[in-house]
């Protein structure tokens, strides 16, 4: 209606311009007569009138007008959501009393960024610019903030204000809704709707789970029918051709069921059976037994113990059967007790024969001069004496229950001196399970020392356990001479090594088995550069003097104290005596030939020159005697016998194939110069009196050796175990030994 009212308006205005325009064109032609002036008034009056008129509605239009414009003021004013207008860069020039409340008291004059939120001012700036450069942009949301720096969402529409002959943006019209509680809701209720999806995606995968538990249930219903009719066919062809005897009793023990074996251990049929009583088949010695069985059976619902009874072949013969017994008296499908029972006559008859055998073993093992036993350990490495024999008590004065109870005992009888390699034994033997043999003292209960020999094979058993079955001998007499023997070797060993004549062996081949300090300091050559080596060289005339020397020893013909001129190194020369002597191993097999030789003026050598033999035995390996019968036993001399010996070239040649454990070995007085024996096991082995100078025994383990008396200079010992090791008299001199492992001082 205002709209219309406006263009009325204007166009009674133009119609009232029209007619000044004419009134001014008829008072400005010129008139010639009266009649065109009175023509010209007369037009002019009506003009007048015309225009009167219009003035007349004009203002009558003017009235309308303005109380429509009122109105919409009021409508502006008093509009419940935002109102106002910007000029182009978005000043306030226009605002109603609902954005005045949003943005503040008076907005008239400040820039519509001033309300727009930190975040979204950038972006509102673009859209200013956007809108300056004529784009049509209608609405949008924004975030804004009021007076008091709250923020609020807002929607805006928006209408552009152009110049109406080029279209320039002059201004904006801004209608805002504050939004904020719309889109709370809004999101309300899209969090609802989701929440809404989520709780019927949970309901769909209930009944999908549902579905599927009730399929498989289904399916498991119709598995557990098929297994119980295979079970039932199978328990009806178990019970048809079992070789166990099921019985179904009363509690008086009448008969209501028998499974077909009766009648193939028994030999009764089954259906004559029923009604009869249970306990008249039953041996009398065994009734009681019985009984008993059948009263805790009846208390208990549990699979009672087994019992084994004698029953009656119908041929009156008494067959073993060992039952148990299940009461099912108050199961509906049974109603009664199952016993079953399996013949076990011909186990009674396999025990009597093994507890017969083993009295037998017993009395063998009791009449033995030794003790026989069983170790075991547990997986806790806890060790017990499951047996051990009565030779015990010969051998100690324990009995073999006291040990057996509390096997740890054992060790406060072992002496002092080897309780350490003993403990360094048994461990090795458990952890390589391997046959060990070694010798080692015990204190009996009377107090009296004992050398005894220990020879204990530890092994897996079927089931896993490890067990380890040895025999202990006393070997007193013999371990008495061999510490006598030990104790001369390393008395001789000490001699030769400081005797002050040069001593040394040469072989048949012409290399040097033996050379001792003085002969280091006579020849000038260090024992590393000429053991095992060929003589070196020396004057043409010395060197035939001394082989002749060799050549008439071993044609038998020793020299005693034959003096010649020696040839020094630094290229002066000395008086020497010159003694030699043939040097044979236990089968009379020539060595090598020993010689002595001695700077005139030395006595020592000429009493060392007397005629000497040498002479070997199982027990003593070499022996240097005089032809006065007194004897000297070297204990570098018995590692010479050895080197020799098949048992030293077979281990060097089966360490060269790869194997590495040689553990409880005997390799007394061995001969391993310059041997290659690195990261081998020689846990337990006895090498006292070896010769091992110059080895490399690089990470090998010597745990619980006995290494009395052995030579180990210039040996590579590095990283070697040595806990437990017997080191009494061993030569480490020069020897290699960054990282071993020796026993905690």
């Amino acid at each position: 209606m205002g709209m219309h009212l406006y263009l009325e308006l204007l166009e009674l205005i133009e119609t009232s311009i029209q007619q000044l325009h004419e009134l001014e064109h008829i008072a400005a032609s010129p008139v010639s007569s009266s009649v065109e002036i009175e023509t010209r008034n007369l037009n002019l009056e009506d003009a007048v009138n015309v225009l009167r008129s219009s003035l007349t509605e004009l203002e009558v239009g003017q009235r309308s007008l303005g109380g429509e414009l009122d109105r919409y003021r009021e409508l502006f004013e008093f509009a419940p959501d935002g109102y106002f207008v910007t000029d182009a860069n978005g000043d306030i020039t226009e605002a109603n009393r609902a954005a005045a409340l949003m943005f503040s008291s008076h907005p008239v004059g400040k820039n519509l960024e001033n309300f727009v939120y930190p975040s979204y001012k950038e972006q509102f700036q673009r859209l200013i610019g956007q809108l300056q450069r004529g784009q049509n942009i209608k609405s949008f949301d924004f975030r804004m903030q009021f007076s008091t720096g709250q923020p609020f969402d807002a929607s805006f529409t928006i209408i552009s204000i152009r110049t109406p002959i080029d279209g320039r943006v002059t201004g904006m019209r801004w209608w805002i809704q504050d939004i904020t509680q719309r889109k709370q809701e809004a999101d309300k209720l899209h969090q609802s709707h989701q929440r809404l999806e989520i709780r019927v995606a949970e309901m769909n995968a209930k009944l999908n789970l549902m579905d599927r538990q009730i399929r498989v249930e289904r399916e498991e219903q119709r598995r557990i029918s098929r297994n119980l009719n295979r079970n039932e066919a199978k328990l009806r062809a178990m019970m048809q051709h079992s070789s166990d005897i099921v019985n179904i009793l009363d509690i008086d023990t009448t008969i209501h069921y028998c499974s077909p074996a009766l009648f193939k251990t028994l030999g009764y049929m089954p259906e004559d059976m029923i009604g009869k009583k249970f306990i008249k088949f039953v041996h009398p010695e065994d009734l009681p037994v019985f009984q008993n069985f059948l009263a805790q059976s009846v208390d208990t619902l549990s699979l009672s113990t087994p019992i084994v009874m004698r029953h009656q072949h119908i041929n009156g013969d008494w067959i073993y059967l060992e039952s148990v017994c299940c009461n099912l008296l108050q199961d509906p499908n049974v109603q009664g007790l199952v016993i079953n029972s399996r013949d076990i006559t011909e186990r009674k008859r396999t025990e009597e024969a093994l507890q017969g055998s083993e009295l037998r073993l017993a009395a063998i093992a009791s009449s033995m001069p030794a003790t026989l036993y069983r170790l075991a350990i547990n997986p806790e490495g806890k060790i017990s004496i499951p047996f051990i024999s009565d030779g015990l008590i010969d051998l100690i004065g324990v009995s073999p229950k006291q040990v057996i109870s509390s096997p740890y005992q054992l060790l406060d009888l072992i002496h002092p001196e080897d309780l350490d390699q003993f403990k360094a034994l048994i461990k090795a033997g458990f952890d390589k399970l391997a046959t060990f043999r070694h010798e080692f003292r015990i204190i009996a209960i009377s107090g009296e020392v004992k050398w005894v020999q220990n020879i204990t094979r530890y092994y897996y058993t079927d089931s896993g356990k490890v067990f380890a079955d040895g025999v202990c001998i006393d070997i007193s007499e013999k371990g008495e001479a061999e510490s006598n023997l030990q104790r001369t070797n390393e008395l001789l060993r000490a001699v030769i090594k400081a005797v002050p004549v040069a001593i040394d062996i040469i072989s048949p081949d012409g290399k040097v088995l033996l050379w001792n300090k003085s002969a280091e300091q006579l020849f000038a050559w260090n024992t590393s550069a000429i053991v095992g080596y060929p003589v070196l060289s020396i004057p043409e005339s010395q060197a035939s003097e001394l082989q002749a020397a060799i050549s008439e020893t071993l044609a038998g013909r020793p020299l005693n104290g034959v003096q010649m001129a020696f040839h020094l190194n630094d290229g002066n020369s000395t008086n020497i005596s010159l003694s030699t002597v043939l040097v044979n191993d236990h089968n009379g097999k020539i060595i090598g030939v020993l010689r002595i030789i001695d700077q005139l003026g030395d006595q020592l050598g000429d009493q060392l020159g007397d005629r000497i033999s040498i002479e070997t035995s199982q027990s003593n390996p070499l022996q240097f005697a005089q032809s006065n019968s007194s004897a000297l036993v070297p204990s570098s001399t018995e590692a010479i016998a050895n080197f020799e010996s098949i048992k030293s070239n077979t281990l060097l040649n089966q360490y060269k194939i790869g194997q590495r454990n040689f553990a409880g070995l005997n390799l007394r007085g061995a001969y391993f110069t310059e041997a290659d024996l690195q990261q081998v096991d020689f846990s337990g082995v006895a090498l006292n009196g070896s010769n091992c100078s110059h080895a490399n025994l690089q990470s090998a383990s010597l745990r619980g050796a006995d290494l009395r008396g052995a030579n180990f200079q210039y040996a590579d010992l590095q990283n070697v175990d040595l806990r437990g090791a017997d080191l009494r008299g061993a030569d480490l001199s020069n020897a290699n030994t960054t990282g071993a492992i020796f026993d905690d001082k």
